[in-house]
């Protein structure tokens, strides 16, 4: 059990990572590109993330941008 709490913990760390990390790259624009990594998962350069990963950064930008 103590190990599934410390791969969501990681889990999460990454998720705002990378939602940084578009924040940085993208500015405003972030939301609209987790967006479209969301719908085009199998098209993107970092794609190895899981299946509901760009949808949880998406939300990541949208709760850091305050919207």
């Amino acid at each position: 059990m103590i190990g599934w709490f410390r791969r969501r913990a990681e889990y999460r760390a990454l998720i705002e990572a990378d939602a940084k990390a578009l924040m940085e790259r993208f500015g405003e624009n972030a939301y609209s590109e987790a967006r479209f990594r969301q719908h085009d998962a199998p098209d993107v350069v970092d794609a190895n993330r899981p299946a509901d990963h760009w949808e949880r950064v998406k939300e990541a930008i949208r709760r850091m941008e305050g919207r």
